[in-house]
Formats: C-alpha cells, sequence, structure tokens
C-alpha cells in the first residue's frame, strides 16, 4: 500500500476528504476504532508520533482488513520527524491506510514526496503549481521522448539535480498510480527500481550528476502521458 498525501489550502476539504475515504475502507468508521491511530489538527507532531505510527502498524488488525494511520494536518511536522517516518512509507503493511494532510507541501521533505501518492484537491480560491514543478513535468514529457544526446545535455544545464532526481522518483509513481491502464507499467515499475536505488547512490555521496546520466540511460522512451 502506498500512502496518500492530501493538499488543499482549505485543510476542511481534507478533512472532508479524509473522512469519505476512512467511511469507504474501514468498516464502522470512527475516530476511535481500535485500528485507527487519529492525530487530528494541532496536535504535536514530533519523532515520537512518529515511532507512534511505526508502532500502530506492526500490530495485527482487531477488526478491519489493515491498520489505518491519518495525520489530519501534517504541514507543519518537523524534517526529524518526517525522516523517522520514512522507514514506514517504504514498508507500509499490504491492507494499511496512511493518509496525510497539508495546506502545502513546501515543507515536505523531496524523500516523503516521492514516496507519497499526492492528491491535491480543488479548493475554491484555487492556488498555482509551483513554477519548478510545471517545469519539472514538461521536461521529464520531453525527456521521455527524446534520445540519450538531449537527455545528457539536459542533466549538464540542469541546476538543482537533487531536486530532479527527488522529482523523477515521484512523477513515475503517480504513472505507476494512475486508475488507467498503462501498456507500458512493466517498464515503469523497473524504471523506479532503479530511482529508488539511484536515491540510495545519492546519500551514500555518488556524484549526483553521474547518477543522473545513469537515469537518462535507462529511462524508458515513452509514448508522452498528454
Amino acid at each position: 500500500m502506498i500512502a496518500r498525501l492530501l493538499i488543499c489550502p482549505d485543510i476542511k476539504k481534507v478533512k472532508e476528504e479524509i473522512q469519505k475515504s476512512l467511511a469507504f475502507n474501514l468498516e464502522g468508521y470512527r475516530t476511535n476504532h481500535p485500528d485507527l491511530l487519529y492525530i487530528q489538527t494541532g496536535e504535536k507532531l514530533g519523532i515520537a508520533e512518529a515511532r507512534k505510527i511505526k508502532e500502530h502498524f506492526a500490530l495485527k488488525p482487531y477488526s478491519a482488513k489493515g491498520r489505518a494511520v491519518v495525520l489530519e494536518d501534517a504541514s507543519e511536522m518537523t524534517a526529524e520527524a518526517q525522516n523517522a517516518l520514512l522507514k514506514t512509507l517504504e514498508e507500509l503493511p499490504k491492507e494499511a491506510i496512511l493518509m496525510i494532510g497539508a495546506s502545502s507541501d513546501a515543507n515536505f521533505l523531496p524523500t516523503i514526496l516521492s514516496r507519497c501518492q499526492i492528491t491535491k484537491l480543488k479548493n475554491p480560491t484555487s492556488h498555482r503549481t509551483p513554477t519548478s514543478e510545471v517545469g519539472y513535468i514538461e521536461d521529464i514529457e520531453r525527456l521521455i521522448l527524446s534520445g540519450k544526446e538531449e537527455r545528457f545535455v539536459y542533466i549538464e544545464k540542469l541546476k538543482n539535480k537533487e531536486e530532479f532526481l527527488h522529482f523523477l522518483v515521484y512523477a513515475f509513481r503517480q504513472q505507476l498510480c494512475a486508475p488507467k491502464s498503462n501498456p507500458a507499467k512493466l517498464e515503469i515499475v523497473n524504471f523506479l527500481k532503479e530511482l529508488l536505488q539511484a536515491e540510495e547512490w545519492a546519500k551514500q555521496n555518488v556524484n549526483i550528476r553521474a547518477i543522473l546520466e545513469y537515469l537518462m540511460l535507462k529511462m524508458p522512451k515513452l509514448e508522452s502521458s498528454r
């Protein structure tokens, strides 16, 4: 199971979406359900809470198919707590439900974003997608249709290579989680494995440009998703 990150400036809409999802997935839903850990807006979200989440998922479900955790508003979650939560995100049990609400994704670590299925809820007042994110989406659309020479030139000129690596992971996770069938699903899965390995190399201080050039060689040449 993959965690869901629900983004909307109006946190009330996030809460509504969380309640709908829980009512659908958790039989006999209520905030004090024995299989549900529900952390409300305003409650502390530090390392201790990240460990509590891990311990919650380690227990067998009481009456539901799987255990569930909700972070109603994790907008201000500390970097230390996010790092402590990372292992849980990587090893979610099959039937687990983890929903994280936030007014923005600005304060989340790239490693957290790359491991979540991100849903940006519609808001009457609307908010623009960050320019860098729009640019990366367009760049990736172009790169999957390009040859290796054009890909290498792009990497050479790229300013924030680490940010681009994490966004690559996020983008291909989103493709894999898309509801429509994708004839290139196996290629996406294989490339996603390469991306996750690349993140590990980056943590070990392997040259980021070398990592990205390797990924450009491995990136499948797919049809545009637009």
